[in-house]
Order: C-alpha cells, then structure tokens, then sequence
C-alpha cells in the first residue's frame, strides 16, 4: 500500500530535492546547504530549509559558514552565511525522499574531503590546531575563490588545500588580528614566530 503523506509534507519534499540538486554538497562528512545571511529576499534561508527538514523527519543542524568574496565585490571580507549540515549517519533519513542521492552517496570517493579546513598557529604556550568556518565546498574552489578567501600562502601563493602542505597562521604585525595563512616552507614550520613569540614572553613587562 502506497504511504500516505501530508500536502505540507509532500511540498517540503519537492522544495528540498530541488534546493540539493542545485545547492547540495556531498563530502566525506555528509550533505550542507549554505546560505548568505540575508538572502531570503531571493531563495530560502537557513532557517527555512530547516524547517522542512523537520517536518520530513531528517536530523540536521544549522552552523555558521563563511565563503570567498564575490570577484566584482569592492568588499574583501569573506561572506557570513550559515550552513544546513546532515551528517552522512544520518543521510538514509534524506534518501528516502529523494533516492537519487543514494547513488550520489555510493559514488563518493574514498579520499575525499569533510567539512573542517584547519591550519595551525603558534601561540606562548606552543602550537595550536586551529579551524576555518568555511562552507563546505571550500575544496571545490577556483585558485582565485581560494585566494579571495585567503586559502592561498600569503607569500609563494601555495594552494593551501593541498594534502602535502601544512597551512600555518602567521599574522603580519600590523594586522595582529587578521589570519594570515603560509606554507611551511614560507615560516619554517611556524617554528620562527614561535621562537618570537617566547622570546617576547621572557621580555620584561
């Protein structure tokens, strides 16, 4: 017998296989949606897509994400969105209104990657593993959206998002509070700013 569903459910269903056609990104740790803050003038917000979400009985949660600049943006800093995140543990939930993204699920390489981008930065006490809150395509990115989003070595122009480069935060001096991210090979490990950084703690107040 054929189940029985609720319009408001079946409606939330049509909305939510469209949005993860256009807008879903599989990774190794499951499905996210972002959204700009602000956009619901023009597509459905974070929020919104929750709520469908629930009334389809999918367990998710809602983060904040940030993207790379707009390339015709007078703005450079990185876009503030949230992210609609469903763990892969729970993507059966999701299939099974929408079966077609079973097979997009099998078909996920092995190696690919999740949703944490980190990097590691010196501090007194040694180094610390640090994390962007990136939205999760941040692996999918041209050269030019990584480098807008600072995902470049800040000195050799190294794509950071390689597997055999170790990404460090090495802030310039006059922008003490802006991440600035090198390759190893640019800051010796970060065992220079370490070095630094010690020798400023032993100084006098």
């Amino acid at each position: 017998m054929a189940e029985v569903v609720a319009p408001e459910v079946r409606a939330a269903q049509r909305r939510m296989v469209a949005t993860v056609r256009v807008s879903g990104v599989l990774c190794r740790d499951g499905l996210a949606l972002w959204r700009e803050v602000g956009c619901g003038n023009w597509k459905a917000t974070a929020a919104e897509i929750g709520e469908d979400l629930d009334l389809l009985e999918v367990p998710h949660h809602i983060v904040p994400a940030v993207r790379f600049p707009l390339a015709n943006a007078r703005n450079t800093a990185l876009r503030e969105g949230e992210e609609v995140r469903v763990v892969r543990d729970d993507l059966p939930h999701l299939v099974r209104w929408m079966p077609s993204l079973g097979t997009s699920i099998e078909q996920l390489p092995e190696d690919c990657e999740g949703w944490a981008y980190g990097f590691l930065e010196p501090r007194v006490d040694g180094m610390a593993a640090m994390g962007f809150a990136l939205a999760a395509d941040w692996p999918l990115w041209s050269d030019k959206q990584a480098r807008r989003a600072r995902l470049m070595c800040a000195q050799c122009d190294t794509d950071l998002r390689r597997h055999d480069v170790v990404p460090y935060n090495i802030p310039d001096p006059q922008r003490p509070n802006r991440i600035r991210l090198l390759c190893g090979e640019c800051c010796n490990d970060g065992l220079d700013e370490l070095e630094r950084l010690a020798s400023t703690a032993r100084q006098p107040a």
